[in-house]
């Protein structure tokens, strides 16, 4: 498979998730301010980077006060890319801004935890990496998502995607995600599976540093 045909199928499965709804209509949980799937970024340079690196998180959050105008900005993008109004460049651009600021941010500081954890902590270009929630919908419940709607959204979603995108190293964030360890090494045998903690974890600093430090080894070991 070409890149311009991976990238040809990340849209149709991008364009797919925004529509469906299974998970609301069956009332497994109620949709939040942004009421479409979430599809997650992808580096410009993923497909050449020396090592393939996918990022696996649990769902989008429900988004905050503070962050408003934000989420009815990404909400508006997310729309106009799903009927085909946007590209899925203007969704990434508008993700390239607003990942820096995901999480919490200390104070006097720019970047947020998110991108201090990932990025900064695993030595990680934001341009050669990809991210994917299992589950892509935000919900109105305080950030709660019933396992069945994570693994249905797994099944119908996130699997098709990390079969397309094919990383040599999938990051597990989450002792949650770390039950999909079996699955992603179904879906690709020759994949490095890396176990660790989420980016929003409330362990002591310290720890973080080893545990970064385990899982820097853990990628440059990859060949």
């Amino acid at each position: 498979m070409t890149e311009q045909i991976q990238w040809k199928t990340i849209d149709q499965i991008f364009c797919k998730s925004m529509r469906c709804r299974k998970c609301f209509d069956q009332k497994l949980a109620d949709s939040a301010l942004i009421d479409v799937a979430q599809p997650r970024w992808i580096g410009p340079r993923y497909f050449k980077a020396p090592k393939k690196i996918l990022i696996i998180t649990q769902y989008p959050g429900v988004g905050t006060p503070k962050k408003q105008q934000a989420d009815d900005e990404f909400s508006k993008i997310l729309h106009e890319y799903k009927d085909g109004t946007k590209t899925r460049q203007a969704l990434f651009t508008f993700q390239k801004h607003s990942i820096p600021k995901w999480g919490r941010t200390k104070k006097g500081e720019t970047k947020g935890s998110f991108f201090k954890f990932y990025m900064d902590g695993m030595e990680l270009c934001l341009d050669e990496v990809a991210f994917v929630n299992i589950a892509w919908c935000a919900t109105d419940n305080e950030n709660k998502h019933p396992a069945k709607m994570l693994s249905q959204c797994f099944t119908i979603n996130t699997r098709e995607l990390i079969k397309v995108i094919k990383p040599d190293v999938a990051i597990l964030s989450g002792k949650n995600i770390h039950k999909y360890y079996s699955h992603i090494e179904a879906i690709l045998p020759t994949c490095h599976v890396v176990q660790t903690w989420n980016y929003a974890h409330r362990k002591r600093l310290d720890d973080e540093r080893i545990e970064l430090q385990r899982v820097r080894k853990e990628i440059a070991a990859v060949h």
